[in-house]
């Protein structure tokens, strides 16, 4: 609880950057598919509301999906997802006291501008409760592959956890995922864990 008093008379800080990461799988068509985490920032801010129960930040995220080498069956769709896994440690929007656990209300809520993408599903307003001790995977966006190529940028995403005592973790991801007439496939490439 002193972290989160002590943090809220510190000014804005300069965004954290995080390492790029890809992971490759070959599928059992024969396809090279290439999930790429790319660009990744996590900026976090005195919360505006000043309340010591409230995270809040910005985070950018690109996602990117390759597809190459010599599939035996062609690829009929495919998608790229990129998002943020987001965990809070305790809940107290029931009034209670450290040290007793509070019920499954812990408010999470995402917003950006829906313009900054074009030819992608975006979800412009989020919200979910986050129960204590769980994750919630939360998609910032999906874009369909109409080529071997396909990504989407996110840049300055608004997060805002209501109700958390103690630390919001976050760790990004890209999802791809193809399809074929034999087989669907997917690929996950995963930020490391830090704190909102």
């Amino acid at each position: 609880m002193a972290g989160g008093v002590a943090g809220a008379g510190i000014g804005v800080a300069a965004p954290n950057s995080f390492a790029d990461r890809s992971v490759s799988k070959v599928t059992d068509d024969g396809w090279r598919v290439t999930a790429v985490k790319a660009r990744e920032e996590v900026r976090s801010v005195p919360p505006l509301n000043q309340s010591s129960w409230t995270r809040e930040g910005f985070m950018s995220l690109k996602g990117e999906a390759v597809i190459s080498g010599s599939g035996r069956v062609a690829v009929d769709a495919g998608t790229v997802t990129a998002g943020y896994q987001i965990g809070c440690n305790t809940d107290v929007t029931s009034g209670l006291t450290v040290g007793v656990m509070g019920g499954p209300t812990a408010q999470m809520s995402i917003s950006y501008p829906p313009a900054l993408i074009v030819g992608a599903q975006i979800m412009p307003n989020i919200s979910t409760t986050l129960k204590p001790g769980t994750i919630a995977d939360i998609p910032f966006g999906t874009k369909k592959l109409a080529g071997p190529t396909a990504g989407l940028t996110l840049d300055g995403v608004h997060v805002k956890v209501d109700g958390c005592l103690g630390p919001v973790s976050v760790r990004a991801y890209v999802t791809v995922a193809i399809s074929t007439k034999t087989n669907d496939n997917t690929v996950n490439v995963y930020g490391k864990p830090h704190y909102l």
